[in-house]
């Protein structure tokens, strides 16, 4: 009897994992169309344009020097426009500040992102203001805060967002709270729940710890923590 619940639970996690593998692979897929969208909307627009554009130029040179300089100050604006569409694309892919200016930044920065294009107020806090810790645990919180606005965008309903970065000796803790209709006890189980499996697989990777709470009509509360170890993660 005890080897065949052990069976059970075998096949159930194995297709958990099956499952986990083919919804990464289907949102990884997405993403690569929809920066491909990105890239022949935006920049290829944009290249055709100023193709366009120097063709003209090229033509005012020679008969009309006025309208040239008009023209040429045009592409300028032009080129900087697609040089910000550029950036963005990278920004998306992995953002700069992550590297440049640390984890604390890059928090603050897809904070303010996620409030411009959806309409939710999010406030951060980070205690310390800059928090230096390695690139690949910095990597994991990035991409777990990213997830958890993600699910608040497609399932809370919530208006305002509050996030909480802080690092002591020995714990790092990210605590996302957002005023949203409560995730159910049955959603934070659910096998299907793939963003809440993907964060907590990059959580157990480096030895961190996920708790999810919800009240129906007040909103869920995320907390991931990951130990520092006596030596720090300098």
């Amino acid at each position: 009897m005890s080897g065949q619940i052990n069976t059970n639970r075998k096949d159930e996690s194995v297709g958990q994992f099956r499952d986990l593998s083919a919804y990464l692979q289907a949102a990884r897929e997405e993403e690569r169309k929809r920066i491909a969208r990105e890239i022949h909307d935006e920049l290829g627009q944009a290249l055709t344009a100023i193709k366009i554009e120097l063709s003209l130029l090229r033509e005012e040179v020679i008969h009309d020097a006025t309208a040239a300089t008009h023209r040429i100050n045009y592409l300028k604006d032009r080129v900087d426009e697609t040089i910000h569409a550029v950036k963005n694309i990278i920004t998306k892919l992995r953002p700069g500040l992550l590297d440049d200016l640390g984890l604390s930044a890059a928090i603050e920065w897809q904070a303010k992102d996620f409030q411009q294009h959806t309409g939710i107020v999010c406030d951060v806090h980070c205690e310390p203001e800059e928090i230096l810790i390695n690139s690949e645990i910095s990597t994991a919180v990035f991409r777990i805060f990213q997830e958890t606005l993600t699910n608040i965008t497609r399932h809370s309903k919530a208006t305002r967002v509050k996030a909480d970065l802080t690092k002591t000796e020995n714990m790092l803790t990210l605590q996302v709270v957002d005023n949203g209709r409560g995730i159910t006890r049955e959603e934070i189980n659910d096998s299907k729940s793939f963003g809440l499996i993907g964060i907590r697989e990059r959580a157990q990777y480096w030895h961190g710890t996920v708790q999810i709470a919800g009240e129906t009509g007040s909103g869920t509360k995320i907390i991931v923590q990951f130990p520092m170890p006596p030596e720090g993660l300098q």
